[in-house]
């Protein structure tokens, strides 16, 4: 536990740091009209591109500079180091189908197995859900593309899929991860909107694969016949047919398509386009079944046929042809201007301001017009532009939970064995990986993170990380060799403070740093960096400077 002053120091320290409209710029106030620096840009493009620099990336970034950088992190192939592929390599389950993956998940125990044999096989019911998450952790960390990881991170939010829904979303979601997510980031939002809409990771979430067609009269009483002559039951007959009329047009996956996916909320849409598009998107379910495909299936028998009029537009229904109904509301979705605001928007809230700058956001919902949803060109009309590189948004966001934490791994160079402390600890501050159970996916913004009960969560994994405590993750003493062996201890801050917080830290911080070097040399005449460093590495990570972005 964090001693009680240590942690009234913190949430002081957090809170008073981090005050709503200029909490990011803390120390700045006096630079707000002047161009960044080199290094100041290269702390952002970090920051922002990125899950913060590694011990190397910071100096190389700034050797070529950070628009060569950017340039690089756009265009070119860069490959996976040696450490991550030997890491993924690792994984039994990433590469699987769903079919697969459902098959691992349920592979029959022999009767003659043992008690052991039987639990150590159950355990592994777990293993592909468990081994995403750490891989998500571990790309995010080692990945050398940082833009890839944190435009994964932004489009898995935004067409959110979490394992609390439970049933066949442990086979499914790894294959989504694949295929929708990572297969799009580098194309377009038609193209990632169409594969999201039919991977049934996300039909079964949003409960599609079940919204057909009300049961007709002739039908409920066929129903009611069947189970009556299999069970010799009237009442349980007259029950089967109570629960068959039950089944009917679900608006779960249609409400979320017009207000998460596309238009946003209550933009453009009334309650009987949300129908009109439920209609259209029956029969869009999966085989989910034990021995299924886990694939995409149209059943027409499910489908509800006949004209529908979606945003002032006719999606006129063909006999046989339900399934383009389905596929006409995307395309009118995806090419509608609503849709190029809602995405810009979002895409400015998260790389550049919680308050999207006005003026960015039509130019990026302009290039989303013109160039029919290159993901690839929105990213660039926002890094081109002036607001991206402004004073007024340098240091302006707040970590997430995510990204704090895979930051502070980073920036430490840490070695990991096992991430299991690691996906525990995000559990804890509230954003377990891939288990958001709201559609809406994890917010960015700093209002939804800012919270001294969470604040104090980061402070003791910043402290158990620099001091070696975190299982299965360890600090190397290369990180430490930044300092000079010959170097007053009073001057072991600055090196500490040029690694980790290599855009400055405020008074506040430095004064904390001092107070704490000043007190750990008293009665010591040979102090040892290695019991020191970590103590001011422990408070750097829990600083407000370290909590920006």
């Amino acid at each position: 536990m964090v001693p009680v002053t240590r942690l009234f120091f913190l949430v002081c320290l957090l809170v008073c740091g981090f005050q709503p409209n200029g909490w990011g710029q803390i120390g700045l106030a006096s630079k707000v009209s002047t161009p960044l620096s080199e290094r100041e840009k290269v702390v952002h493009v970090l920051g922002r591109l990125g899950f913060g620099h590694s011990p190397e990336s910071f100096q190389n970034a700034l050797d070529i500079g950070a628009e060569a950088w950017i340039k690089r992190q756009l265009e070119s192939e860069i490959e996976l180091s040696p450490t991550l592929t030997g890491v993924l390599g690792q994984f039994e389950t990433l590469d699987l189908t769903p079919k697969e993956c459902r098959e691992f998940i349920y592979m029959e125990i022999p009767d003659d197995a043992t008690p052991e044999e039987r639990r150590a096989r159950n355990a592994l019911r777990n293993l592909p859900k468990r081994e995403l998450a750490q891989s998500v952790l571990l790309r995010a960390m080692l990945n050398e593309r940082q833009i890839e990881e944190v435009l994964c991170d932004f489009w898995r939010n935004h067409f959110n899929v979490s394992f609390t829904k439970g049933g066949p979303a442990d086979a499914l979601i790894p294959d989504y991860e694949s295929q929708v997510i990572r297969g799009n980031i580098w194309g377009k939002f038609p193209a990632m909107l169409k594969d999201s809409a039919r991977h049934p990771a996300m039909l079964h979430y949003l409960d599609n694969y079940l919204s057909r067609k009300p049961p007709s009269k002739q039908e409920l009483a066929e129903v009611e016949r069947k189970v009556r002559r299999r069970t010799g039951s009237r009442q349980r007959g007259e029950e089967a047919a109570s629960i068959a009329a039950q089944k009917g047009l679900n608006e779960n996956y249609a409400r979320e398509l017009l207000e998460l996916h596309t238009l946003g909320v209550d933009k453009f849409y009334k309650q009987k386009d949300v129908v009109a598009v439920a209609e259209a998107l029956t029969g869009w379910t999966a085989d989910l079944g034990r021995n299924g495909t886990q694939n995409f299936v149209f059943n027409g028998g499910m489908h509800i046929y006949g004209d529908k009029r979606v945003l002032g537009r006719v999606i006129r229904s063909k006999a046989g042809e339900g399934q383009e109904e389905g596929e006409a509301i995307l395309n009118l979705l995806s090419s509608h201007r609503g849709t190029a605001d809602f995405v810009a928007t979002k895409l400015v809230r998260y790389f550049v301001n919680d308050i999207p700058p006005p003026a960015l956001v039509r130019r990026v919902s302009a290039t989303f017009s013109k160039t029919k949803g290159s993901i690839p060109e929105m990213i660039s009309a926002i890094v081109e532009s002036k607001e991206f590189w402004a004073r007024e948004n340098y240091r302006a966001k707040f970590k997430t939970p995510f990204e704090f934490v895979v930051s502070a791994l980073r920036v430490t160079g840490a070695e990991v064995d096992s991430v299991r402390k690691i996906t525990s600890t995000l559990q804890s501050m509230g954003q377990p990986t891939l288990h958001c159970d709201d559609p809406t996916g994890w917010y960015d913004t700093a209002e939804s993170w800012l919270d001294p009960g969470v604040m104090a969560l980061r402070w003791e994994f910043a402290e158990a990380l620099a001091s070696g405590k975190v299982e299965g993750v360890r600090i190397p003493d290369s990180f430490f060799s930044i300092i000079p062996s010959d170097l007053p201890p009073l001057l072991w801050q600055h090196h500490l403070t040029r690694a980790v917080l290599p855009g400055g830290a405020g008074e506040r911080t430095r004064a904390a740093l001092a107070a704490v070097t000043n007190d750990y040399l008293k009665g010591r005449s040979i102090p040892d960096l290695y019991d020191l460093g970590p103590r001011l590495l422990g408070l750097l990570l829990g600083s407000p400077e370290f909590q920006q972005q």
